[in-house]
């Protein structure tokens, strides 16, 4: 039985997803965007999107960050999770499922269409800097990899990075590094890799799990989980794996979901609380923890 607030495996593959959940409440010595706790149509122009719960299922909305008063972009009737804004604002790349199977999935949110990008996969998926290509984690003969593929023509490209166990990579934003997750010597460890010539380099060395990175807007640094299953906590390090810094403390989340804001400064997360999962956001400067509302895997316009 799927219960609310878990994430539910899919039989096609082993990606999780965010199951409808009551709304929240505002957690004590957080503030909360304009008082709202829940989704309620929006005020000015959307800047994020999300996996949102509806009333069996969960949909992509999208919405303003200073108040999440929601915009629902999909009725798929089924469950969605990691929706990422292409570079123009005008495609969302998400992942869309049901008890069957698991495709990832482009929206056009002038339209409203929604067209499968890639068949029976449902890996988070990140988009290219002119967003002519995406990023998955795919499973083949050779053991799980990342590929590169054209969204015109579906042709795929494999990205030798040496290994055959990486996952969840997030692309930059000048398409020089795709940050991912790699368990090539058994432990998760974040690694860098040049998507064109193959170069790589590993970020992080240690016996926690490092998952989830993420890449801010310039290219110089990287955002990513570290803790033990259920107990996380978001750090980050400039782009060169120095200077690594712990941002939170005891927020017992698993999978954070990290993004950051346009101008850096900010990251939003996925936490887990009283069963519900709920997006936060960061403020690096000042360390202010904020009260978004309920959702999961947000993506910064």
């Amino acid at each position: 039985m799927i219960r609310c607030g878990q994430f539910w495996s899919v039989p096609v593959t082993l990606t999780l997803i965010l199951v409808a959940c009551a709304e929240g409440n505002t957690p004590t010595g957080e503030s909360s965007a304009d008082g709202i706790t829940g989704p309620i149509a929006t005020v000015g122009e959307p800047d994020i999107v999300y996996a949102g719960p509806t009333d069996d299922a969960s949909e992509v909305f999208s919405s303003n960050i200073s108040g999440l008063i929601p915009q629902q972009l999909t009725s798929l009737g089924g469950y969605v999770a990691f929706p990422v804004w292409s570079p123009d604002g005008n495609r969302v790349l998400f992942v869309a499922m049901n008890e069957d199977s698991a495709n990832v999935m482009i929206l056009d949110t002038e339209s409203g269409e929604s067209s499968v990008a890639l068949a029976n996969n449902g890996n988070p998926a990140d988009w290219g800097p002119r967003g002519e290509r995406i990023l998955v984690t795919k499973d083949d003969a050779n053991g799980r990899g990342l590929y590169l593929i054209i969204v015109a023509t579906g042709a795929e490209e494999r990205i030798d990075t040496g290994s055959t166990s990486d996952a969840y990579a997030r692309w930059g934003r000048d398409g020089a590094a795709v940050v991912y997750e790699s368990s090539r010597n058994g432990n998760p460890e974040i690694y860098l890799t040049n998507p064109d010539s193959g170069e790589t380099r590993r970020l992080t060395e240690n016996s926690y799990l490092d998952e989830w990175p993420s890449l801010s807007r310039d290219g110089s640094q990287v955002a990513w989980a570290s803790g033990t299953e259920e107990d996380k906590n978001l750090w980050v390090m400039n782009v060169d794996g120095s200077q690594k810094r712990q941002i939170t403390e005891s927020m017992m989340f698993g999978d954070a979901f990290p993004e950051w804001s346009p101008d850096g400064s900010q990251i939003l997360l996925t936490v887990r609380e009283n069963g519900q999962f709920m997006l936060k956001l960061i403020d690096l400067v000042s360390g202010q923890v904020t009260h978004i509302g309920e959702g999961a895997g947000a993506s910064w316009k």
